[in-house]
């Protein structure tokens, strides 16, 4: 795959070890990892794929200040996600209980802080695009976490946080430079375990979930937040 225009030379990932943003440790997050129960199939699988399970939701943030934004369909370029870019996808809705909660309000909060800190900015209102996956191993088949293959998401930060799973193999992360050297390779294993990469300068992708035991269900549970700088209002 070409390296997209967006994606620039710039500085590595961070890892943030269980806690850092939200972890079992954290208040509520027994009830954050139940809003992974019910997930809706995602329907709009160019590969015909039945192994992603997805809601999202959309907010803007600025300082302490968050909102939740009307439903609205994701979209990216084809030059980001060959695969599925293109056109309007409409996904589930987040729950409005638990993209209300007190944890989730926080975690994006202090994502937004944390990339302002890395990038040694003023504080800056963001846009920011939520998405809760399950990622399913069939039997015959391993669930792919990014069947778009090693990619920018056309953002500008984005942040992978493990919510939890089971029985599975697999999942790991690899990710690039510019000139496609690998700066990470790595497994995210502890719930609350995160990356934070700068979208502008890496691209990334994940190796498909595998069953560690044939015929036994497996599923990897991950949060997925972009922000991209919002324009003044």
């Amino acid at each position: 795959m070409n390296t997209p225009s967006g994606c620039l030379a710039a500085p590595g990932p961070l890892l943030l070890s269980p806690g850092k943003l939200a972890g079992p440790g954290t208040p509520g997050w027994q009830a954050f990892v139940r809003g992974w129960e019910d997930m809706p199939q995602d329907t709009w699988m160019a590969d015909g794929g039945t192994y992603r399970r997805r809601r999202y939701g959309a907010f803007q943030v600025e300082g302490d200040q968050f909102e939740r934004l009307p439903h609205r369909p994701h979209y990216q370029e084809r030059d980001y996600n060959p695969l599925n870019g293109g056109v309007e996808r409409w996904f589930a809705p987040m729950a409005e209980d638990w993209a209300a909660s007190p944890l989730f309000r926080d975690l994006v909060l202090q994502t937004a802080a944390l990339i302002e800190q890395a990038a040694s900015i003023a504080p800056r209102r963001w846009m920011v695009e939520a998405h809760q996956f399950r990622i399913e191993a069939q039997p015959d088949q391993p669930g792919l976490p990014t069947p778009e293959g090693i990619h920018c998401d056309g953002r500008d930060w984005v942040l992978i946080l493990l919510a939890g799973g089971a029985g599975f193999t697999g999942a790991e992360t690899c990710v690039e430079g510019s000139a496609g050297q690998t700066l990470l390779t790595h497994r995210l294993s502890d719930p609350g375990e995160a990356l934070l990469l700068n979208d502008r300068a890496v691209r990334h992708g994940t190796s498909p979930v595998q069953a560690a035991h044939p015929g036994a269900p497996a599923w990897r549970d991950t949060l997925v937040l972009t922000f991209a700088e919002a324009p003044a209002p």
